[in-house]
């Protein structure tokens, strides 16, 4: 019957005499209706994009030690002042941060350098972006059996983290002691392997580990080169290694989605971590660090 009842009145308006405008008043309707549509549509994907972007709980990882330390005693709490909510997850291995990040169970992670981040995305085709860098402890040489250079032998064993930026840095911390020589020209210093070294004259066993698990052989090793932050969860500090690296351009960032860069959360990270409060409890909590390029000669 409802059918019916619509043809009937199809048949009626086909004989009105003013037929023509009110067939142009329909049109109008229509259009505005759709224009109404369109823009609530429009306000809709507005508000869903704010909503995923000024979250109220953030989830940050990092390793364990001082990155997690800073999220707890620092980040955290100035994050909860402007209303945020923190959740933090310690990870002692190297790749899931950067895949939780990228897949969105994290939001934040505080463990890398940039060269460490850029091997990531062009081998997982990853959108990872540096934020801001934080105070990172030095990456050194420490003693293993043998507790001094001067005790180094033939055929001497050596612990190097087996990620590529992370040896190749191994690489040159053995070359500036004059352990190994390099070859000349290498144009990606964060690509260098064992068949770029030259010169080996006390035969090196370079044995390649997972970053976090070089503390654990290091007894088991002659000597051992230890991520900083690894290094302090230990309870190893790097005061006590017997050389460092001489580069101060692989101090780690807070990493994001591209996608949130500029999101509210993500500029409140780098306003807390660039403060000059920030700056004052760094220079007591991460004393001898090697402290953010952007802070002006690392002073408060």
């Amino acid at each position: 019957m409802r059918f019916q009842a619509h043809s009937q009145a199809h048949s009626t308006f086909k004989k009105h005499p003013f037929r023509s405008t009110v067939k142009k008043s329909m049109m109008i309707a229509l259009l505005l209706l759709s224009t109404i549509i369109t823009a609530c549509s429009e306000d809709s994907k507005t508000a869903e994009i704010t909503q995923n972007t000024d979250k109220e709980i953030l989830k940050i990882g990092t390793s364990p030690g001082d990155f997690a330390d800073l999220v707890r005693d620092y980040l955290g709490p100035e994050l909860e002042k402007s209303g945020y909510k923190v959740t933090l997850a310690e990870i002692t291995d190297i790749v899931i941060p950067n895949v939780s990040v990228e897949e969105g169970s994290l939001d934040i992670n505080i463990f890398q350098h940039k060269p460490y981040m850029d091997d990531f995305n062009r081998n997982q085709k990853g959108h990872l972006v540096p934020l801001v860098q934080v105070p990172t402890a030095p990456y050194g040489i420490y003693s293993g059996k043998l507790k001094s250079f001067d005790e180094v032998t033939n055929g001497a064993t050596i612990g190097i983290p087996s990620n590529a930026t992370n040896f190749s840095r191994g690489l040159l911390i053995l070359e500036n002691i004059g352990w190994i020589k390099l070859r000349e020209g290498i144009e990606d210093r964060f690509r260098i392997t064992k068949q770029d070294i030259v010169k080996n004259p006390h035969d090196l066993n370079l044995k390649e580990i997972e970053a976090a698990q070089v503390v654990r052989v290091r007894p088991d090793l002659d000597y051992a080169i230890i991520n900083g932050n690894f290094a302090i969860d230990a309870g190893i500090h790097f005061r006590e290694a017997l050389s460092t690296e001489p580069s101060k351009h692989f101090i780690n960032w807070v990493v994001v989605h591209e996608k949130n860069q500029n999101s509210p959360w993500a500029k409140k990270v780098v306003e807390i971590l660039e403060s000059d409060d920030f700056k004052q409890y760094s220079a007591t909590r991460f004393a001898n660090y090697n402290l953010p390029l952007a802070w002006d000669n690392a002073q408060p």
